[in-house]
């Protein structure tokens, strides 16, 4: 091979340096990404997300999901806000319409704009009767009951215990909110909700002929019995308590959240003072609490439609008597320090409840009083109400 002059070398490295300096860097491009299928629908909410798979050779500053009514939602109106980086990312959609079509897709921002993933359809579902609600203020009160009040068990040991506000529905989820609920989800007479949280436990069990107040499983959806819409609805496991209080966007309440809201303020054995009569609440009229006196001892013997009674002070129905109501805790000890929203024991083999039943003494319904099931089971005197926070 031939040798360059030293000039010509000299020249050519010339060339070379200034092609590097004129060397073009990369540009930048849009992010690369697909938008996950929508699951967890419900007739206000959805679950959806993406992947990012490329940056685009730029960092992604935004990603999430948007959505619309029509068929190429934008960032410009309905979005969330999930970070940002490549990967993939999970997105809570809310604030949506029952019965109604809608499109979402994935989006990632980088220096370059905006890049959005194919979009989903999806069609929310229709909504259970409208869950009222009544607000209770955060504050500090004494749960359990003191040695000295009649009745009074070993498990009520008094404690400190602090709440932030929260949203308690005001009377017990009723059979129709609840077959809403069933249908929508197209849960079959298995009482199997192969998509919720518990795909292998029953949420309900169908109403017997003997105690006829709840549900029944008819063609193909759950219905009523008659004349029963508006009872509390019953044979409800502590797992369909659960993921209905989800599919409404709350939970079920805390034990301590609910002894707070029973007692609305007070610290006598009920929120309507030391006697529970027959006029404040259904429970077993035979057997008043202490030397309380009743002026009716033949008691409804089932439960009775939701609000039948006077509210409390904080405006909540039946936290006395009706149905046993579920909590979210696991049953357990309850600590002798003060506590802060507290959540209750980390396991168990019961779920607690509350509240006493139709069927049940006075004692029963105490606000202290702690009583503990099985999270499979469900009984004609065994309902619940959801809270939702602020």
């Amino acid at each position: 091979m031939k040798k360059l002059p030293k000039l010509s070398v000299i020249a050519l490295s010339f060339v070379l340096i200034l092609a590097s300096g004129c060397k073009k860097e990369n540009p930048v491009l849009l992010p690369v990404l697909t938008t996950n299928e929508v699951s967890s629908i419900s007739f206000y909410s959805a679950i959806s997300g993406g992947d990012i798979y490329s940056d685009g050779g730029s960092n992604i500053v935004a990603r999430g999901v948007c959505w619309s009514s029509t068929a190429t939602p934008t960032i410009a109106k309905n979005k969330t806000s999930d970070g940002g980086g490549v990967g993939s990312f999970t997105s809570s959609i809310t604030g949506l319409s029952a019965e109604t079509t809608y499109f979402v897709r994935a989006y990632a921002t980088n220096s370059e704009g905006t890049a959005y993933g194919s979009a989903y359809q999806f069609k929310t579902s229709k909504a259970p009767a409208e869950i009222t609600t009544v607000l209770i203020p955060a504050g500090t009160f004494i749960m359990g009951s003191p040695e000295s009040e009649e009745e009074s068990y070993f498990n009520e040991i008094q404690h400190e215990v602090t709440l932030s506000a929260f949203l308690m529905s005001k009377y017990e989820i009723t059979n129709e909110q609840y077959a809403a609920f069933l249908n929508a989800k197209s849960i079959g007479s298995d009482g199997l909700y192969a998509a919720g949280a518990y795909p292998m436990q029953s949420v309900i069990y169908a109403s017997s002929d003997s105690h006829d107040w709840g549900l029944h499983y008819s063609g193909s959806e759950w219905v009523p019995a008659a004349g029963y819409e508006t009872s509390p609805v019953i044979n409800v496991s502590w797992y369909g308590a659960a993921v209905f209080a989800a599919y409404v966007g709350g939970s079920l309440p805390t034990e301590a959240q609910w002894e707070y809201a029973c007692r609305a303020g007070t610290s006598t054995p009920f929120s309507t003072g030391t006697c529970l009569t027959n006029l404040q609440a259904n429970y077993d009229w035979n057997d008043p609490y202490g030397t309380c006196t009743n002026t009716e001892t033949n008691p409804p013997g089932k439960p009775l439609q939701v609000g039948s009674y006077a509210a409390n002070a904080y405006g909540l129905y039946d936290m006395h008597g009706n149905l046993w109501e579920w909590c979210s805790d696991w049953s357990g000890d309850y600590p002798t320090s003060a506590q802060t929203n507290p959540t209750g024991a980390a396991d168990g083999t019961y779920r607690v409840i509350r509240g006493g039943g139709w069927n049940y003494c006075a004692g029963y319904c105490r606000s202290a009083f702690r009583e503990g099931d099985y999270p499979s089971e469900g009984y004609y005197d065994l309902g619940f109400r959801v809270v939702f926070v602020p």
